[in-house]
């Protein structure tokens, strides 16, 4: 772990003003004083324990001295050698004097960033305020403040997107924790890869829970994730101490492999506010913790069994779930093996609740040919003429939601094999294949031992089939839907690392039907958990966490309403989101779906449940919150000139927003009637329809 260059930042970043503020009196004469000082004075064990990590923990105060010196140098002070030796050799004798010890919170903070992490979301009540500090000390992390436990926690899901365990979240047991539950629960359910560390009563309040807490409250909200531990008191006996000590940051290193593993899962780390506190940790149970790299994928090479179905089967087809476009490099992995197999790939597609998630490219996937439409008679011929049906990192490919599959054998590559067991197509003749699904892709591949491209058995002409609909919308609509999907993807072809999250549900099904007209090197995420409100704090999250991206959050009005506590973090932060409302004036798709369950439901949609507040203008909210917004109604007709011209506006809108440093946003005012939504969101799933194939 390299801190050098992290202590130069430190060192640059001090202005004349807080060097003489710093402890002792030291001022410019003694610029390390404040970065290794507490305010009473005593050496800050964080910043010691991160210079010995550079150094190495064996180094005396020779090589202490020159790590200091060496970084005063770079950091430009233009003080004499001879000075600034002084100022470095007296700091090193205080640091290689000093046998150091580590409070609960200050050995967190440690082992967050020596794993990666560098975004920390919090919303400090008492119990955590000894790990924001800490945290907030740590040279390689940024401490932000959440503006509320949910959101935070969402913050942290956001940030651990790209990139697992990039975000961790700091949340307040058992107040901030239960009003966290939802996004937890979304965490685990969008296989966000992050540490949710939870400051819980001090152990001596225990026996007089509540109002300090809640009893059993770890063990029933970390159902919602699949690892979680809950520090005990400290031991008073010094041995069983020193052990304890160990102990405790084992698990802390357990819990970051574990929220780093594919398929990503949150981990929960509990810690009293008494644990985190104290001084008990010997800096060396830090400095010998395991690295907490995630333990590798099990299965890794493909068995025998699978080479040979791929190998005798003459018209394979894969049908993938966008959850596999977590792993990297899956898409090559893919190519390479449908490739080699002339094997056609289907994606899963949603078509209510949230519908925007992320999807394979032809440009990426020679053999792809889009969606997986089950209204297409095309498509319904491949399946009835494969002979082997290959899953990729299945999750939700069960009835309801896929429809009938062939009764073919088949094969389900995936890291997370309840998952797919528990969709039920799977039979004691198929095969289930559990690990990292591009090592298991790359395996087949090798296995097969094909030097050129497999023959196509299917027509070219099936890519064309997912467009089929038994709810055909009309010219003008469609119109609207295409130049509403090409300003949105003109912007996003002008950002570097461009990244979309979804929180819309009528919108992310629109933008879903012409994915295409986005770029390709797009990364889009969308909420499987379908916690309406979630999008807005992951996109925050993500955007400050890594600032090379640009994020463009889309919302229904719905998600805004849930969520813009968010935006006052967004606006701290100045956090490059471009949120885009879709403001139709009311719950389109659950009145769809009252009036095909009975259309009598609220008065035949005449009462206002299901509308949006009157009072509520979205734009007048975000801009009291600080952030620079627009509104712009896009109208379906009369005709396609009037369309354009509200998409244009709609385009100048959105490419002044993107100028704006920090976050912005845009409200677009779509029309509400049902002819502008057809074809979207399925009211009924098709274990209870049969599709209307055309």
């Amino acid at each position: 772990m390299v801190r050098e260059s992290l202590l130069v930042t430190r060192l640059k970043q001090l202005d004349a003003d807080g060097l003489e503020r710093s402890v002792g009196g030291g001022g410019k004469s003694n610029p390390l004083a404040g970065l290794f000082h507490r305010s009473d004075g005593s050496l800050d064990a964080i910043a010691c324990a991160e210079t010995l990590i550079s150094v190495g923990p064996d180094a005396g105060r020779e090589e202490i001295a020159e790590f200091l010196l060496r970084s005063l140098g770079e950091a430009g002070f233009a003080a004499s050698r001879d000075q600034l030796s002084g100022i470095a050799r007296h700091l090193a004798d205080e640091i290689a004097g000093t046998a150091i010890t580590l409070t609960g919170a200050e050995s967190v903070a440690l082992l967050l960033e020596h794993a990666g992490t560098y975004a920390v979301f919090a919303y400090a009540g008492t119990s955590e305020l000894a790990l924001c500090d800490s945290c907030d000390r740590a040279a390689a992390l940024r401490l932000m403040n959440g503006r509320g436990d949910k959101e935070s926690a969402f913050m942290a899901a956001g940030a651990s997107l790209l990139q697992p365990r990039r975000g961790a979240a700091i949340l307040h047991g058992a107040r901030g924790l239960t009003n966290a539950a939802g996004a937890v629960a979304d965490a685990r359910r969008n296989e966000a890869g992050t540490v949710f560390i939870v400051g819980l009563p001090s152990t001596g309040s225990a026996a007089f829970l509540p109002p300090h807490g809640e009893a059993g409250l770890l063990p029933a909200i970390g159902t919602f994730t699949d690892w979680w531990w809950q520090a005990p008191a400290v031991p008073e006996d010094g041995q069983a101490r020193a052990r304890a000590a160990y102990t405790f940051v084992n698990k802390f290193t357990e819990a970051l492999a574990a929220s780093a593993r594919l398929p990503a899962r949150p981990a929960m780390f509990g810690i009293p506010q008494d644990v985190a506190e104290r001084r008990w940790i010997p800096f060396d149970a830090v400095l010998s913790a395991p690295t907490g790299q995630p333990v590798q994928g099990v299965g890794k090479d493909a068995p025998a069994e699978a080479v040979d179905l791929l190998r005798q089967a003459r018209r394979p087809l894969f049908l993938v779930d966008d959850y596999a476009l977590r792993f990297p490099e899956f898409a090559p992995a893919l190519d390479g093996l449908t490739r080699a197999l002339g094997a056609p790939v289907l994606q899963l597609r949603y078509r209510r609740g949230p519908m925007l998630f992320e999807r394979l490219r032809p440009e990426h996937v020679a053999n792809f040919i889009g969606w997986y439409n089950q209204f297409s008679t095309a498509h319904a011929a491949l399946l009835n003429e494969c002979d082997l049906l290959v899953t990729v990192e299945d999750r939700n490919i069960y009835r309801r939601v896929v429809g009938d599959l062939p009764p073919c054998r088949k094969i389900a590559l995936t890291g997370d094999g309840p998952k797919a067991r528990k969709n039920g197509y799977l039979t004691e003749d198929d095969l289930l294949v559990e690990g990292d699904v591009t090592a298991l892709l790359r395996s087949l591949t090798e296995g097969l031992k094909r030097g050129s491209d497999g023959r196509r058995w299917f027509a070219d002409s099936t890519a064309k089939a997912s467009c089929v609909t038994p709810e055909p919308a009309g010219e003008l609509v469609e119109h609207m839907r295409t130049r509403v999907v090409d300003e949105l993807a003109r912007t996003l072809r002008g950002w570097d690392r461009p990244v979309l999250i979804d929180d819309s549900q009528m919108f992310g099904g629109l933008i879903s039907e012409r994915y295409d007209l986005l770029p390709p090197e797009l990364r889009v995420f969308g909420g499987h958990g379908g916690f309406v409100g979630g999008g807005l704090a992951c996109a925050v999250g993500l955007a400050v966490a890594d600032p090379g991206c640009r994020v463009l959050c889309t919302l229904g009005d719905q998600g805004f309403t849930n969520a813009f506590q968010g935006l006052v973090a967004a606006v701290q932060e100045k956090a490059r989101v471009l949120f885009v409302v879709c403001n139709n004036g009311e719950s389109v798709s659950l009145k769809k779906q009252a009036s095909a369950s009975d259309p009598t439901w609220f008065g035949g949609g005449t009462r206002p449940y299901l509308t949006n507040p009157p009072t509520m203008d979205y734009t007048l909210v975000a801009e009291a919150l600080g952030v620079p917004s627009q509104k712009v109604r896009i109208v379906c007709g009369p005709n396609e000139p009037a369309i354009d011209q509200t998409a244009e506006a709609m385009g100048k809108a959105l490419a002044e927003a993107a100028q704006t440093d920090g976050p912005a946003l845009v409200e677009l005012l779509l029309p509400a009637e049902p002819e502008a939504w057809l074809g979207i969101w399925l009211t009924q799933g098709f274990e209870q329809q049969a599709p209307e194939r055309n």
